[in-house]
């Protein structure tokens, strides 16, 4: 399992895309970006690919989403780790609606700080 702060760029099958940053922790994911907050779960498998679902919720009026106007929402996500648990490539959609599909690259920045 991972854990740490992380980059996270992302782009819709809609051709618009977006920043933030997400931290995982203990199978946990929470982040944002400049309009919308972010929190879910996730999981690897017996083949180390990555699983989960996060729920995108707008706090700001500055930006709509990658899909427009549309809040809140659920992704379904999966995907695999590309560098020894340092960068992540995840694909999915939104609950109920596959034909809103996401792309996220999320790269490593830091180590959570130790309580």
């Amino acid at each position: 399992m991972t854990s740490g702060i992380f980059s996270a760029a992302f782009i819709s099958n809609l051709q618009t895309g977006g920043s933030g940053v997400a931290i995982f922790a203990g199978n946990t994911i929470h982040g944002g970006d400049a309009s919308h907050y972010y929190r879910g779960k996730y999981r690897f498998d017996e083949n180390n690919q990555i699983s989960g679902t996060i729920d995108v919720v707008k706090y700001s009026t500055l930006h709509d989403s990658i899909f427009g106007p549309l809040t809140p929402f659920r992704l379904i996500l999966n995907g695999h780790i590309i560098t020894n648990d340092r960068a992540f490539e995840l694909s999915g959609h939104i609950e109920g609606q596959p034909q809103l599909q996401i792309r996220i690259a999320l790269n490593k920045l830091e180590e959570l700080i130790e309580a």
